[in-house]
């Protein structure tokens, strides 16, 4: 894999894993979406979807394919269309699927990620 692909893949990193981290005082406690506290985090959260989700676009454009072939059990359409959501339907957003995304689709993706750029470190 090439340079190219590391300069994408740790930033995408860096934000799937700020995202992870901002959702879990949202997920340990719900409640917190009541309040600007939580509602800033949630922000945050979706300002760091919408970059992952055009970071999965420009890997998309750079190594077509990659994404299915290496990890076919992930929603990787999905996962790029949810930055459309956010950036087209932010207003109408649910925060409780927004939630549901970080805990049942995040891990997997992170984890998808982590191993293409240890692939590309190793390949540099």
């Amino acid at each position: 894999m090439s340079g190219d692909l590391l300069l994408l893949l740790t930033p995408l990193r860096q934000a799937l894993e700020r995202i992870e981290r901002k959702a879990q005082p949202l997920l340990r406690d719900p409640s917190l979406l009541n309040r600007e506290e939580g509602q800033d985090l949630l922000d945050v959260i979706c300002m760091q979807f919408l970059a992952a989700g055009e970071a999965l676009k420009r890997l998309e454009k750079l190594q077509p394919g990659l994404l299915a072939t290496s990890f076919p059990d992930i929603d990787w359409k999905g996962a790029m269309g949810f930055r459309d959501v956010i950036a087209h339907q932010y207003f109408d957003l649910d925060a409780e699927q927004v939630m549901l995304i970080c805990q049942q689709a995040l891990p997997g993706v992170l984890a998808a990620i982590l191993t293409l750029e240890e692939r590309s470190r190793t390949t540099a």
